[in-house]
């Protein structure tokens, strides 16, 4: 690229626009320069091609009869650039989308094309795991929308989220939070907004007096924002509960289900949603209070939504029976698991969650030493897991070795020893031997048991 083989003058004005802290813009004026690229005084190749684009360009503005040919050029480029990134052709792509940083850098260095075209180049970076290269472009792109979008635009909250994970899962850690405090500040001032004003709208229908959610009665344009900030919240948050980060999850958790109440009301599936992932925050937390309260909403807003049968429902009520078994509500968590069991009559699930909730009820009364309770129901689980999986398949081996503890316990040695049998040739041998002596406790064998299920 001829872009690349610079003049000595070129380079020595490019450190001095460095070493100044300033650009000039093209009435003259100073402007303070906020740029990673201008901050940094250790000049990287990529970093040196994008202070080229400034010294270049900044006093060069495109002339307006030459704005649509450069503007369907540099479109032109980025969509060959993008759909050699997308068809993993990264040794078009990465030269390519470089060329399309030089065409939008034409439009000056607060244009958004530029933002667009730094922010594929980041994404060719990420995906090839080069994130040293890939975050001061990023960085830059989310500068120019900060620049060129107001502090209010709507696309700025999901731009700060996108490099906030970037941050949290690939690049310089410390810099996630305060770039986290700085996008809550907007979703949580917009919620303080609004709740200065009427939250509600009266109107009458058919007679009758109804009282909606002033965003819920708001134009689809306006509403669909909103909801592109609760989605970021929760993409955020997940990031950060992966990292266990609980604290700044549970407010990005509860700033997403602030806003979808703004939006939504208090009766949506989103919302259901939100409090599954704050039951799960709660459980890995160890706050079972808090778990189960939330798990219990999760589970009855679903199920009044979608119906008790559906596999998300049935989710999370399983989830719910673990937090009442964990905490020691045993008794209650059985009712649950019997009430599941007739959710399936007529029918079969088609994703086996019949199995499942037949395994669960008799893996409680497995660990309660109800053996006898539980052997026709582990029996039916492994029958009918058979039947879903096929016979040899790696999945209905828990199935296998859960029914084989029960027969032991049960005084059926050599019906058991069978079932462990079976399961080792499934496994390739690999069998998850159980004490012969019966000595280890059932609780602490059925973590074993049941890991994969």
């Amino acid at each position: 690229m001829a872009m690349l083989l610079l003049p000595l003058q070129i380079y020595l004005y490019c450190k001095q626009i460095v070493n100044e802290q300033k650009s000039i813009n093209n009435s003259g004026k100073p402007l303070k320069c906020k740029c990673w690229y201008l901050r940094d005084s250790c000049v990287r190749p990529f970093h040196f091609l994008i202070l080229i684009l400034t010294a270049v360009f900044i006093n060069s503005p495109v002339q307006a009869a030459d704005l649509e040919a450069a503007d369907k050029k540099w479109q032109q480029t980025l969509r060959d650039g993008v759909d050699a990134l997308d068809t993993n052709r990264y040794w078009i792509a990465e030269p390519t989308l470089k060329s399309a940083v030089v065409e939008a850098g034409k439009f000056g260095i607060e244009d958004l094309r530029l933002a667009k075209s730094l922010g594929e180049l980041g994404r060719l970076y990420t995906i090839r795991g080069r994130f040293d290269l890939a975050e001061p472009l990023l960085e830059e792109e989310l500068h120019i929308k900060q620049e060129v979008l107001d502090e209010e635009g709507d696309q700025l909250v999901p731009a700060m989220g996108s490099m906030i994970k970037f941050y949290v899962n690939h690049g310089t850690k410390e810099k996630a939070e305060p770039l986290t405090n700085q996008m809550l500040e907007i979703v949580e001032g917009k919620i303080r907004e609004t709740s200065n004003k009427p939250k509600t709208n009266v109107s009458k229908v058919d007679g009758k007096i109804v009282l909606e959610a002033w965003a819920g009665v708001a134009a689809q344009t306006a509403r669909e924002p909103l909801l592109e900030w609760a989605i970021t919240c929760d993409s955020v948050a997940n990031a950060y509960f992966a990292e266990k980060k609980f604290d700044i999850a549970e407010r990005l958790y509860k700033a997403a289900l602030e806003v979808k109440e703004t939006v939504y009301g208090k009766t949506h599936l989103s919302l259901a949603n939100s409090y599954d992932s704050l039951g799960g925050l709660a459980l890995a937390k160890n706050d079972l209070f808090t778990a189960e309260s939330h798990l219990r909403d999760a589970y009855e807003m679903s199920s009044k939504i979608l119906g008790k049968s559906n596999p998300v429902v049935y989710g999370r009520l399983d989830k719910l029976a673990k937090c009442l078994i964990l905490a020691g509500k045993r008794a209650e968590a059985e009712q649950i698991y019997v009430a599941a069991q007739s959710l399936w009559k007529n029918a079969p699930s088609k994703t086996g969650d019949d199995i499942r909730a037949c395994y669960a009820l008799g893996n409680l009364y497995c660990e309660d030493k109800n053996y006898v309770a539980a052997e026709p129901l582990l029996k039916k689980a492994m029958v009918s897991a058979e039947e879903f999986y096929g016979p040899s398949s790696q999945s209905v081996v828990p199935y296998i070795q859960r029914y084989a503890y029960v027969l032991y316990y049960l005084g059926r040695k050599p019906e058991s020893d069978e079932f462990k049998a079976r399961a080792s040739v499934i496994n390739g041998g690999d069998f998850i031997a159980e004490n012969s002596k019966a000595s280890t406790e059932s609780g602490s064998d059925a973590k074993i048991l049941n890991k994969g299920l």
